[in-house]
């Protein structure tokens, strides 16, 4: 009897321990920590660098020159907050947008929008499907059409496993190697003063044919839609996020359904701190895609441009690799070309994850698994097969890449800015009584970011009209 008493003493100790320790890990705030958690900007970054900076941004500078580059920094650093209060919802409460929006009936119809701009940025897929494909067909010959087929069936090789940290650590490697090679090739077409003068005036730039838009305001919102954080990105790096355990993730998938007003004060305290995580992340991501971005334009600006070279179609890598063969040799055009082919592919991968997680989460709100007897890991790979087919479906039914970019670009702009504004009020009002330390605080951030998303469709209907 004595020792069952002192044992279930032993337990009831052990239960109140548990239940007093924090169940949210302290936030990786030292430099060496926090670059171990660096894993989902690095794929949030490579999946960017791929439609925004290495299709649009290159042919900004083959048809304008240096004239433009400053939208590049103020883009980047603008969309960067509607990221961040987006991921930053989700970090905080435990559960990503998309589930919110269905529990909230008021807010189900974004629901069903998430949901469908993972099909229309499918259509953008297809654009950089076809560029990746015209960049390694113009190596190794065969049909742009197989070269599509073996890229896709790559891609999926790799996305299907669901593994985050193989995504993780193919990403990585990916952007290292094309930031790096990138920075070589700057370092080769570095302007003069004057010329940085010119690309710092502010000015409107015109139509461009290689993006396939009919007036400045339209080249300014794909520009705008796609640099930085796109639609695919944006809405795959809440998984990232959830799949790391970062902040509020942590105790959900150990099993605690928290909700704020279950919080202790040392539990909110991480929190804020997580906050600041997702902050720093979003900050690094932007300074590595202005810096890439703006290498890319000198690239393009002091070949392309100066040589009257204005590249249209399939070909567009190809076709500046061809003024880096004329002006430094052979080398420096492989080395362009497969900077550009490593560049794109890292592209689709984060949003084919993403966008298969998103549907497989929105399938089981629909009651999906408790109509049928199957496992998620089956529903993430059918969803995986369907937005690794429509890609392919798109780009061999219309044959026109940068039409598809360009199309998809505006069309799911409206969506992306919502998704940058709808998180900010929702996040107040849901903090503001049971946790009010973690409520939006940062006004000068919270005005970016509702800038950056009013600004995304207002662009984006207009260049649509």
């Amino acid at each position: 009897m004595g020792n069952n008493s002192s044992q279930n003493s032993g337990n009831s100790s052990d239960k109140a321990e548990a239940f007093l320790k924090p169940r949210i890990s302290k936030p990786p705030l030292s430099p060496k920590e926090f670059f171990k958690y660096l894993g989902p900007a690095f794929i949030f970054t490579a999946t960017q660098i791929g439609g925004g900076e290495f299709i649009t941004v290159p042919l900004m500078g083959a048809y304008l020159g240096m004239t433009g580059i400053y939208l590049t920094p103020i883009i980047a650093f603008i969309k960067v907050f509607g990221q961040f209060y987006l991921v930053q919802y989700g970090v905080i409460r435990g559960k990503t947008f998309l589930k919110t929006c269905w529990d909230k009936k008021w807010l189900r119809w974004m629901f069903f929008c998430l949901m469908a701009g993972c099909i229309i940025h499918s259509m953008l897929l297809a654009g950089l499907l076809g560029q990746i494909a015209g960049t390694i067909n113009y190596l190794i010959p065969i049909s742009n059409e197989i070269w599509i087929l073996i890229i896709m069936i790559i891609a999926f090789s790799i996305v299907v496993t669901r593994s985050y940290n193989l995504l993780e650590k193919i990403s990585s490697v990916l952007l290292w190697i094309f930031l790096t090679l990138i920075t070589i090739v700057a370092i080769l077409f570095w302007p003069s003063l004057e010329q940085w003068i010119i690309g710092f005036t502010p000015q409107l730039p015109g139509a461009i044919e290689g993006l396939e838009t009919t007036s400045g305001i339209m080249t300014v919102a794909v520009l705008f839609v796609v640099l930085g954080a796109g639609f695919g990105p944006t809405v795959s790096y809440i998984w990232f996020a959830k799949d790391k355990k970062m902040g509020m993730f942590e105790p959900y998938e150990n099993g605690f359904e928290l909700n704020p007003e279950d919080l202790t004060e040392e539990e909110t305290r991480r929190l804020d701190g997580w906050k600041k995580v997702i902050l720093y992340q979003n900050l690094v991501s932007a300074l590595i895609l202005t810096f890439f971005s703006m290498f890319i334009w000198i690239a393009a600006a002091q070949t392309l441009h100066v040589q009257g070279y204005k590249p249209v179609g399939w070909e567009l890598i190809p076709q500046m690799e061809s003024i880096f063969t004329l002006t430094y040799g052979k080398w420096s055009g492989l080395l362009f070309i497969i900077c550009g082919a490593v560049a794109l592919f890292s592209s689709i991968l984060g949003p084919l994850y993403g966008f298969s997680r998103l549907w497989e989460e929105s399938l089981e709100q629909f009651g999906l698994y408790s109509k049928v007897n199957i496992k998620k890991e089956n529903v993430y790979r059918i969803c995986l097969a369907f937005f690794a087919s429509l890609p392919m479906i798109f780009i061999f039914i219309t044959g026109k890449p940068m039409w598809l970019f360009s199309i998809a670009s505006m069309l799911s702009g409206p969506i992306l800015g919502l998704l940058y504004i709808i998180p900010i009020p929702l996040t107040y009002i849901e903090m503001k009584e049971n946790a009010p330390d973690l409520k939006p605080t940062r006004y000068w951030a919270i005005m970016l970011a509702l800038f950056s998303g009013v600004l995304m469709i207002i662009l984006s209907l207009v260049g649509l009209g």
